[in-house]
């Protein structure tokens, strides 16, 4: 029973001492406040106005100069030369082809053989010579069965007899598939004939 007697004396002392503190500081805070009323004011300065304008000189722009003096017109009355425009004449080269083609940008030359059975070749085209009977020296001839479309083409080539074998069979093949016979008539139509060409394979012609 002491002790709390004690106890609510002790807090009632607190309570009082610290209502006594709060109105000390609210009181000095008033007289600080007091004194800091004085606010300084704000003055505005107003800045006098130029009234003084810039002016600007208009100028003319200078003339352009004047335009140049077109030329004279061409003298209508001095002749104009003419260009001859007649035809250059030319010598018409000869046309007349052999029929016996050898060499040319081929390699070597060959002599095709007389032909049997009709056959009279139109178009020859020379066929290679081949590099390794060039480069041996070797010389031959190959003798080929021909057929021969209506429209004179060459339909199939046999070889029949070739000297040496293996040599020109090919190149001889080759080239006769690219020639052109004339066409056989039979009642006057074209027909398919067979026949026999010899080509001829020699390193000296």
């Amino acid at each position: 029973m002491l002790r709390r007697l004690i106890a609510v004396v002790l807090s009632l002392l607190v309570a009082v001492s610290l209502f006594w503190l709060m109105q000390s500081l609210i009181s000095s805070g008033n007289d600080q406040v007091k004194k800091a009323d004085d606010f300084g004011g704000v003055d505005f300065v107003r800045l006098k106005k130029d009234e003084t304008l810039e002016t600007r000189s208009r100028k003319k722009p200078p003339k352009p100069p004047p335009p140049k003096k077109p030329p004279p017109p061409p003298d209508l009355s001095v002749k104009q030369q003419t260009p001859d425009r007649s035809p250059t004449p030319f010598k018409m080269p000869d046309l007349n082809v052999p029929t016996n083609i050898q060499g040319g940008p081929f390699l070597g030359g060959f002599a095709p053989g007389a032909g049997g059975n009709e056959l009279i070749p139109l178009v020859r085209v020379a066929p290679r010579f081949p590099r390794r009977a060039l480069r041996d020296g070797i010389s031959g001839r190959v003798v080929m069965e021909i057929v021969v479309n209506p429209d004179g083409t060459v339909r199939e080539a046999k070889v029949i007899e070739a000297s040496p074998r293996g040599v020109f069979e090919s190149a001889a093949i080759s080239a006769v598939y690219k020639w052109k016979f004339k066409p056989k008539v039979v009642d006057g139509k074209p027909v398919e004939h067979v026949g026999v060409q010899e080509l001829n394979f020699d390193l000296e012609n």
